[in-house]
């Protein structure tokens, strides 16, 4: 794991703020181990929805949210691609990286699926090295993009369909 991810949970409270109505549906798209999903637990998430195309990964979620007495649905998918489900949240450390290249096409794959996933009312928040242009791309996706931090190695930019409460 990077530091992008402790990245996003120590801003996830800031986040949460955003709503009127606290969310109660999350998907972890990319779930990876489940680590962000872990966090996000004790945010108040009535259900937690991860999904990954590595059967590991899935496998240690399963491991981890079992451990911490988490309930929840782990979907074998690329990018969602095998959810029906909307959501109030997703949350996304997505893997843009292949060696010392950025996968732009990876870019396009994740926004196009937390689009479809995402509630009407929901919001996305993902954690992407600060050199990937990820809101420049989101605006083929999203009305409302905000960059709620920045440390100069990541930033967290959150995607909403309507306006927020700031």
């Amino acid at each position: 794991m990077t530091a992008a991810a402790p990245y996003l949970i120590e801003h996830l409270p800031q986040f949460l703020e955003r709503y009127t109505e606290a969310p109660t549906t999350l998907l972890d798209l990319g779930c990876g181990y489940g680590y962000l999903s872990m966090k996000a637990s004790q945010q108040g998430f009535m259900q937690i929805t991860g999904t990954d195309n590595n059967a590991a990964a899935l496998s240690a979620t399963a491991k981890n949210f079992q451990q911490l007495d988490i309930d929840n649905l782990l979907i074998a998918g690329d990018a969602g691609d095998q959810i029906n489900g909307r959501f109030d949240t997703v949350l996304c450390n997505p893997p843009f990286h292949q060696g010392f290249s950025v996968d732009g096409d990876m870019a396009v794959k994740f926004l196009s699926a937390t689009k479809r996933l995402l509630n009407r009312s929901g919001q996305a928040l993902f954690v992407v090295n600060n050199f990937i242009p990820l809101e420049q791309k989101a605006k083929a996706y999203f009305r409302y993009i905000d960059v709620l931090a920045n440390n100069g190695s990541f930033k967290l930019v959150a995607l909403a369909h309507q306006p927020v409460k700031n």
